[in-house]
């Protein structure tokens, strides 16, 4: 059954109360000393005492207004998981997106909540921090970027629409990884266009509200997690934007639908969600499908090494 705009308005208002909270909380934490752990041995997946803090408090407003509704947030305990199959409505959290910037003084960061309705994005809010004068007039630590299936997309209540132009521009900021040079390369469409100037915010959610606001001119995700892009990205599409995505097992990119296709059929657990991960192209319309269908992924040398080898003992 598909949700009701009565819903829908009741989940995005939510959402964008909670993503303000987040913010607020997050900014209490912002230019202190806080207590860091990391994920990885290498040091380079941290998390803080503010992720943790801000993750505990959106289940908390989650679970007391919404107590059917299902929670998948980067945060939890993954080993909770299990094979329990995902709630119909899924709230998507990532308390803090761009945690390095954060701890390292940097306020380039965010605070996402998407929601999903059996796989599909039905609402988002992210928090960002920003200079609230410049665009809305409010006095305050940051914006929420909101939005809804149908709705349309705002910062703060004030209208907001992803950049509109029918060609690249050199003179427009994009969002890339920072190994894109190196792991990927642009077909015959984009070759000898001038991309745009590069910034790399070390914050997914951040470039997605970046591109939803029309600050980028594009973004191109190389392999985010669900909790690193749901809010942002069903808010690039309802800004009047198109997210190309390929999902795991298609060869081909398509505009972003369900994020769990399979979801009538057998709805999937949340440890499956989890490890949910595929690539995005965040744009207006026109520029979308054109760069999604012309990034082409760079062999390794070794790869290439190999296929060589495999050519000459072939031809022999």
């Amino acid at each position: 059954m598909t949700p009701s705009d009565t819903d829908l308005i009741a989940i995005e208002s939510a959402a964008v109360e909670f993503a303000q909270g987040a913010g607020d909380l997050l900014a209490g934490y912002f230019g202190r000393v806080i207590s860091v752990e990391y994920k990885d041995k290498a040091q380079q997946d941290p998390v803080t005492a503010a992720d943790k803090e801000t993750q505990a408090y959106l289940e908390r407003r989650i679970a007391e207004r919404f107590p059917t509704h299902g929670i998948l947030g980067e945060e939890d305990d993954a080993s909770a998981d299990g094979d329990k199959p995902a709630a119909d409505f899924l709230w998507v959290l990532d308390p803090l997106d761009g945690t390095t910037n954060f701890m390292n003084g940097l306020p380039v960061y965010a605070s996402s909540i998407g929601v999903l309705h059996r796989g599909i994005p039905v609402a988002g809010a992210v928090y960002i921090p920003w200079p609230s004068n410049s665009l809305t007039g409010d006095t305050g630590n940051g914006i929420v970027v909101h939005c809804r299936a149908g709705g349309g997309a705002f910062a703060n209540g004030v209208p907001i629409t992803v950049y509109q132009t029918d060609k690249l521009r050199g003179d427009r900021l994009v969002g890339l990884p920072g190994s894109f040079g190196a792991s990927t390369r642009v077909g015959k469409g984009l070759k000898g266009q001038p991309l745009g100037q590069l910034r790399v915010t070390g914050s997914i959610a951040y470039e997605l509200a970046m591109t939803a606001m029309g600050v980028l001119q594009f973004a191109v995700i190389g392999a985010p997690r669900m909790w690193d892009m749901l809010g942002g990205a069903i808010a690039v599409q309802e800004a009047g934007g198109t997210v190309m995505t390929r999902l795991p097992g298609r060869k081909q990119w398509h505009p972003m639908e369900s994020l769990a296709p399979t979801w009538d059929d057998r709805p999937p657990t949340m440890a499956e969600l989890r490890k949910w991960v595929a690539p995005l192209v965040a744009a207006n319309p026109t520029l979308a499908p054109l760069i999604a269908n012309n990034l082409r992924p760079r062999r390794r040398p070794v790869r290439r090494a190999m296929s060589s080898i495999k050519k000459a003992f072939a031809k022999a």
